[in-house]
């Protein structure tokens, strides 16, 4: 999925042309807007999802007013740091990135220590939990069938860490490579031949730590540690902080929990921002209010962030219901939001493959994997988006009512029907019928504008880049 978005944003790169304009620019107004609104909603899912993640690793599992507190503090910073100005925002960025990866690294290491005996008071126990309960947890049936619906589950809940990791990688390196090159500037070809290895370097840098983190998993916690789940009722405890208590390590598991927390705070603060700016893009675009793209003399987007922010609200349903169940009903909503994103993406590539076939032989930008990476990720994530909430409707141990959990699961599917439909019956835009660049050709009466239009390499590899257009 990653090359699939990469390869676009490659060939007509451009600031939220992979959030925002690129559904724009191939497809139909109303599906770009329902695309541009789906991701702009699910990144601000994140934050409320965020929030209640830092309840549940506080062990706040119980509704009430000291949950409620807790929220509210988090939620005001959370927020309050995405009104202060832009540069501030970054550099305290940098700062939590590197709190991040600190915890990563040293949470590998306590795993590596405590699981081979390195903490005093307790025995050698590797991978003693891989043999005994065992690798793979049989769920709601027993047998081959148990194991391979256990594995689907693990799919389905740890994609969460994925969602939208392909469209903010490629974005992350659309603002680097583009942040320096002003709106009608020429921009240099070198811009777009840094992208696969840019978008390859993150995808690196992102893949290894999930895969160690897993082993680590493995060694620190079993599958049936009854605080993994909550006794059931949904997210638990970090199976670090589990396996600190086991081994009876002292301050170590305070200091993880507070380390974690930050975590989720500077995550919700990250998902606001991209949330609150691609929805300034849209309405700088003229896709939605103009009054979104409002700034204040820091250059902030404040009625975005303000709207965006509202989003946070939905943390206060832990004080009713269980975060343990919130952050489940969270985590079901953002997943199939995510799927649908990655469909779009795939559709975003198609109609760019055609129209840039029909003037070039040749794509110096291809990546070698393409187009079947892109078939594969269509169809498994068709297959994510049904599986998602599927063991809702089967039986068996379940956070939370079977109807809601069945909601938060597909509700994402009439909603994005909603815009898209909404949009076509408002606006009555016919249908494009050529698949000619809009960049290039004018396309489909589009009414926009764009930071960069860049030509599709030509015969022997080079790039050509054409002058600022309507696209």
């Amino acid at each position: 999925m990653v090359t699939t978005v990469a390869e676009v944003a490659t060939h007509a790169p451009a600031r939220h042309g992979t959030l925002v304009t690129n559904g724009f620019r191939y497809m139909t107004d109303s599906m770009g807007f329902a695309a541009g609104i789906l991701r702009w909603y699910t990144l601000a899912m994140f934050v409320p999802y965020e929030i209640t993640t830092a309840m549940v690793n506080l062990g706040l599992w119980n509704p009430g007013s000291t949950i409620a507190l807790r929220t509210l503090l988090i939620m005001t910073i959370v927020v309050g740091s995405n009104f202060t100005p832009e540069r501030h925002f970054r550099a305290s960025e940098r700062l939590f990135t590197r709190v991040k990866i600190g915890t990563i690294a040293c949470l590998l290491a306590l795993s590596l220590s405590i699981g081979f005996g390195g903490a005093s008071g307790h025995a050698n126990w590797g991978f003693e939990y891989w043999r005994k309960p065992g690798a793979m947890h049989e769920y709601l049936f027993p047998g081959s069938l148990g194991r391979f619906w256990g594995l689907l589950q693990c799919v389905l809940h740890s994609s969460i860490a994925f969602t939208f990791a392909p469209e903010i990688i490629v974005h992350r390196a659309e603002t680097v490579e583009l942040v320096h090159t002003e709106i009608g500037e020429v921009l240099d070809p070198t811009v777009q031949a840094n992208f696969p290895s840019k978008v390859a370097f993150d995808v690196a840098t992102t893949t290894f730590p999930y895969i160690l983190s897993s082993l680590a998993m493995g060694i620190m916690a079993p599958y049936n540690d009854p605080l993994l789940t909550n006794n059931g009722a949904g997210a638990g405890l970090s199976p670090f902080i589990i396996g600190m208590n086991t081994a009876r390590i002292r301050i170590v598991p305070v200091t993880a929990t507070l380390a974690i927390l930050v975590s989720s705070v500077a995550s919700a603060r990250s998902f606001l921002f991209l949330a609150s700016r691609a929805l300034c893009a849209m309405s700088e675009l003229g896709h939605v209010y103009r009054v979104l793209k409002v700034r204040n003399r820091w250059g902030v987007p404040y009625v975005a962030v303000s709207a965006t922010g509202l989003f946070a609200l939905l943390a206060f349903i832990s004080v009713r219901i269980s975060s343990s169940i919130t952050t489940t009903y969270f985590l079901l909503f953002v997943n199939s939001s995510g799927y649908l994103s990655w469909l779009v993406s795939c559709v975003i590539f198609r109609y760019h493959r055609q129209s840039s076939g029909l003037r070039h032989n040749t794509n110096s930008y291809q990546f070698a994997i393409q187009p079947f990476g892109t078939y594969f990720g269509a169809l498994m994530s068709v297959i994510l988006l049904m599986s998602n909430g599927l063991a809702g409707g089967i039986g068996g141990p379940r956070p939370g009512p079977q109807i809601a959990r069945i909601l938060a699961a597909y509700c994402s599917v009439p909603i994005f029907a909603i815009l898209y439909f909404g949009h076509r019956f408002r606006t009555m835009v016919p249908y494009r019928t050529s698949h000619s660049d809009p960049g290039v050709h004018g396309g489909h009466e589009l009414r926009r504008k764009t930071v960069f239009q860049v030509s599709e390499p030509q015969q022997g590899g080079s790039s050509q880049v054409a002058s600022p257009g309507i696209v």
